[in-house]
């Protein structure tokens, strides 16, 4: 019998899924949200969250830009499916647009956000993403310029020429460093945008 003091994370999800409508249940799902958050358990809140999204459809990421549903060509340092596979493509190109639209939300909106997921997130960069996408199996190389040309291009208009292989901001020392020469908040990091890249990694029903 669960303790008095500790709600289980089940009973809040049924009760969110429990309301007349996605406005009722945005507070249960933000409380589960931020809980997986603090307590660092973004990979295993993945499937409780997405089950409140799937039961109200108006939850779910807000719909592809015109620019994110334009044809890419996946470089070949994509690796397997993740490149020939064209859902498993399309769902990758998502998943690095949602990664750059949460590295800059403008702090104005930031502010004003309802949902976890609509809070800026200055700490992450490209070289926490290159290590998970990395240590995952998503690509094969560690090179920056690579990296960074791949995701020049699946971002298109949306960043310069050149940006991300040139950027500063980021400490890319952490791509191949062990889990135990990294700082806790790199780590923190990692599995937060990790928990991004879960639908594409799971198996396919």
């Amino acid at each position: 019998m669960p303790s008095v003091k500790e709600i289980p994370v089940r009973f809040v999800v049924e009760r969110a899924k429990a309301q007349d409508c996605a406005e009722a249940a945005l507070p249960y799902r933000t409380l589960i949200a931020d809980w997986y958050e603090e307590n660092h358990y973004t990979l295993e809140g993945y499937e409780t969250l997405h089950e409140i999204d799937e039961h109200f459809p108006e939850l779910k990421e807000k719909p592809e830009t015109d620019s994110q549903t334009e044809p890419v060509i996946i470089p070949g340092c994509v690796l397997g499916r993740f490149r020939t596979d064209p859902e498993s493509a399309r769902l990758l190109v998502r998943i690095i647009h949602e990664i750059h639209r949460r590295m800059t939300i403008p702090q104005k909106e930031s502010r004003k956000a309802t949902r976890p997921e609509d809070v800026r997130q200055d700490t992450w960069t490209w070289a926490h993403v290159m290590r998970v996408m990395l240590r995952a199996g998503i690509i094969g190389t560690n090179h920056k310029s690579i990296f960074g040309d791949m995701i020049e291009r699946i971002l298109g208009k949306k960043v310069k020429s050149n940006s991300i292989r040139r950027s500063t901001k980021g400490d890319y020392r952490i791509v191949d460093a062990f889990d135990y020469e990294i700082e806790k908040a790199d780590a923190d990091i990692c599995n937060e945008i990790m928990g991004l890249f879960m639908p594409l990694l799971m198996p396919k029903k």
